[in-house]
């Protein structure tokens, strides 16, 4: 079984005292230039949830449509949608039972959702069993995203689609020691994360193999501000915060929103 990431103890933990937390994930923010610091920190939560209605969006969900939210953490975006489309039949999916706990303690009898404890790369469906599948900033931490794309490309239905948020970095051009010390900091704080330095075009080569038609929207600059939050600059030491914010700021990293059709 694959191990879940070390972060989501702390969030567990925050979870277990009684914070309200629906999103692991960064913002999107529509005017992210005007932002300083504390602004951005306040407004992360709105732009958290901007970040998954985007990704909605991209959807183009119906009535009557089956929709697989793969590694659904605690079930934000589900519920969103179980309000915004209450015609849809919704399945929560996630490696680490705890936060289906945490989904289920919030809302223990959905009407229109279901929560499965399974392994992306693994999908416990059979063929063309949805018509809409959502990835929210967690196909980094899979085995292989190509193995994910295949199995997101055998659950969808013809004309289905996948939408999904994921960082691409590129490798910087620093001294061997800071690279190897950039990616051990990813790995202890936000592994799993096997293929840190995978490309754009390698992802569509795995899409295509799959049979999945990729558009690509970039949401680097409108994400940025997420990085006030979650490494400030006030901070001192390496953190992986840290390591992403640099890489964002030197042009070393993209994140990406990616809608994905089954042809």
């Amino acid at each position: 079984m694959p191990r879940v990431p070390a972060y989501f103890d702390a969030f567990l933990a925050a979870v277990a005292t009684g914070a309200e937390i629906d999103h692991v994930h960064l913002g999107h923010w529509d005017e992210p230039d005007a932002l300083g610091p504390r602004r951005a920190r306040a407004t992360f939560a709105a732009a958290q949830v901007r970040l998954s209605e985007r990704l909605v969006d991209l959807l183009g969900i119906r009535a009557g449509d089956r929709v697989l939210d793969v590694g659904c953490g605690f079930g934000g975006t589900l519920r969103a949608l179980r309000l915004s489309h209450p015609g849809a039949d919704l399945v929560g999916l996630n490696i680490d039972a705890r936060q289906l706990a945490v989904s289920l303690g919030r809302e223990p009898a959905p009407t229109n959702a279901t929560w499965i404890a399974a392994d992306a790369c693994r999908l416990p469906f059979a063929a063309a069993s949805f018509d809409r599948l959502l990835c929210v900033e967690a196909a980094f931490h899979f085995a292989s995203r190509a193995a994910f794309l295949a199995e997101a490309s055998r659950v969808l239905s013809p004309g289905g689609v996948l939408a999904m948020s994921d960082f691409v970095l590129a490798r910087p051009p620093l001294p061997p020691g800071v690279v190897a010390a950039f990616e051990e900091r990813l790995e202890a704080e936000f592994g799993p994360w096997p293929d840190k330095w995978t490309a754009l075009d390698e992802i569509g080569r795995d899409a295509a193999r799959a049979g999945l038609a990729l558009a690509v929207q970039d949401a680097t600059r409108h994400t940025g501000p997420s990085y006030h939050t979650i490494a400030p600059d006030d901070r001192t030491g390496l953190t992986g915060g840290a390591v992403l914010r640099e890489l964002h700021r030197t042009g070393c990293l993209r994140y990406l929103y990616l809608r994905l059709e089954k042809r």
